[in-house]
């Protein structure tokens, strides 16, 4: 008898090219828990399905269909959310960590904020479209004043920081696509 709890990970997981260690990371789980629940004979607690589906960027029953085609809903208080400077900037990937090569981040930032970027791989990409407010876009030690309306598209491998000098709140999207 198969176990459909195996399989999805299985397949979830060799479809994102992913190993063990690297989704057992995600999911903040032993590797060794991971390596189990991948047996035919697991039965995993359901908070340990969870975690995996969560860290893949699915949902429970995507994680245990058998289709290798589907569409994900992703719920805001699923998203993770990394905030720097003292809560001035928060960051809210929207995107499903399962997707490796296309990050999507909801950003806001309070006045006065000033927040370091995490450089990416070389040869990533980041577009930042200010959405709300007037954004301080630093690349490489020079600052770009990026207006609500306005995009500004840099190679992500390169140092950068995020700031709003300004008394209003900001509120940008930044896509970071890794080639």
């Amino acid at each position: 008898m198969s176990n459909p709890i195996s399989e999805g990970i299985k397949r979830l997981r060799a479809q994102h090219k992913l190993t063990q260690t690297k989704l057992a990371d995600m999911a903040d789980i032993p590797r060794a828990t991971l390596a189990n629940m991948e047996s035919e004979q697991s039965n995993p607690s359901i908070t340990l399905v969870v975690k995996v589906a969560q860290a893949l960027g699915v949902s429970v029953d995507d994680l245990i269909s058998r289709q290798s085609a589907h569409v994900t809903e992703v719920c805001r208080k699923d998203m993770p959310i990394t905030q720097l400077d003292d809560g001035r900037f928060s960051s809210t990937r929207t995107s499903p960590i399962s997707t490796q090569k296309l990050q999507i981040n909801d950003i806001s930032m309070k006045p006065n904020c000033y927040s370091k970027g995490v450089p990416h791989p070389e040869g990533s990409h980041e577009l930042f479209l200010c959405l709300e407010g007037t954004a301080c876009v630093e690349v490489q030690g020079v600052e770009y004043m990026v207006e609500a309306g306005n995009l500004i598209y840099f190679h992500g491998h390169l140092p950068h920081c995020y700031g709003n000098k300004s008394t209003k709140p900001v509120n940008a999207v930044a896509v970071v696509f890794m080639a």
